[in-house]
């Protein structure tokens, strides 16, 4: 699809009002859903998909992210191609809709296993050298222990939901019952405090990770 506009002519047309502006809300839209569909087509966790369904979520992710983009056009700094610029838009919003999906019917309580931390995540990385994997094994016994033992069940359930298993912040501040605010400081503080017990046990966090690349 090609669209015959200057970014000056974008930005114009889309703050006039009238049969231009229509129009050219019309062109980004257009613009917009085709490339979300050759983007959600070409994900994996989507291929089960037929394209008529691929066009349909298409055409709901162009139609928010049109919205968005008029309310961020002061934002443009003209680095790009104006479509460019509104595409990665349209595609950071796309993304966030189908991690909301993802997560729309998991209650925290089931993926936290009742609040515990379970080190899965930890196990998929760990080296299968003997040597490495017995140092990997008892950094895991350490790390598991100050986060089942030494941080609070409010912030081990918040650290594992959206550090390890990636839980949107705006569900997880919602399952919690928190403003964004308040997660924040949550989740830095239980960061802050696994990051102190570990140093208390001699371990340096960063070199604890490195021994997991």
């Amino acid at each position: 699809m090609s669209i015959s506009r200057e970014n000056a002519d974008w930005l114009a047309h889309l703050r006039s009002s009238g049969a231009a502006r229509d129009l050219a809300i019309q062109d980004l839209f257009a613009w917009l859903q085709n490339r979300l569909f050759f983007y959600l087509r070409g994900r994996d966790d989507l291929r089960q998909l037929h394209d008529q369904e691929l066009q349909d979520l298409s055409q709901d992710f162009a139609q928010e992210s049109v919205l968005v983009v008029l309310q961020k056009l002061d934002q443009f700094q003209g680095r790009s191609r104006f479509t460019t610029w509104a595409a990665k838009i349209a595609v950071h919003q796309a993304l966030g809709e189908l991690r909301r999906a993802r997560w729309c019917d998991v209650s925290l309580q089931a993926i936290t296993q009742d609040g515990r931390f379970e080190p899965e995540f930890f196990r998929r990385m760990a080296s299968h050298n003997p040597e490495a994997s017995a140092i990997q094994q008892e950094a895991i016994a350490v790390v598991m222990d100050v986060i089942e033992n030494e941080l609070s069940p409010r912030q081990r359930r918040a650290l594992y939901a959206r550090m390890v298993l990636g839980m949107p912040s705006s569900m997880l501040a919602e399952e919690l019952g928190l403003t964004h605010n308040a997660l924040y400081k949550l989740i830095h503080d239980a960061r802050k405090r696994l990051k102190a017990r570990l140093h208390a046990r001699g371990l340096d966090p960063e070199e604890l990770l490195a021994s997991f690349r």
